[in-house]
């Protein structure tokens, strides 16, 4: 269940843009000023420039780390060992991620902090933090 809540926490974290009810990940963003997903925030990743690794912090101080593929893949890795992988989609303002043999789960993300950073939150209530990793985290 983890490995589902990463992945979707990490999608929650590209980009900021309200999109149809099915969005492909490669598809470009049509707007990047984003609409309110279910009053809280929006879909990170529906941005064209959604593809990146993100790290993902979970409430007991665990660290992974997400990959989105621009393909419409991700992967999750914990400690440099892959832990899932699997497809991603936006559907209505959230992210949503099926792992190989998994059932899809999708997430709602809050506004971005003012350090980019945002919230997560999954339909069964888990909450992580996001944050896109850049070239100065080592990535």
């Amino acid at each position: 269940m983890r490995n589902i809540v990463l992945t979707a926490a990490v999608a929650a974290l590209c980009a900021c843009s309200g999109q149809g009810d099915e969005t492909p990940a490669d598809a470009p963003a049509a707007d990047t000023a984003a609409a309110p997903a279910a009053g809280s925030g929006t879909a990170a990743l529906a941005s064209d420039d959604a593809a990146g690794d993100y790290e993902v912090t979970w409430a007991d101080g665990t660290v992974t780390t997400t990959t989105i593929n621009a393909d419409g893949t991700y992967v999750d890795t914990m400690d440099g060992e892959e832990t899932a992988r699997g497809s991603w989609v936006v559907r209505d303002d959230r992210n949503c991620l099926t792992p190989e043999g998994g059932a899809e789960l999708c997430w709602t993300d809050s506004p971005p902090a003012e350090d980019g950073s945002w919230t997560a939150t999954a339909e069964d209530g888990t909450t992580v933090t996001v944050a896109r990793k850049t070239a100065d985290d080592g990535v």
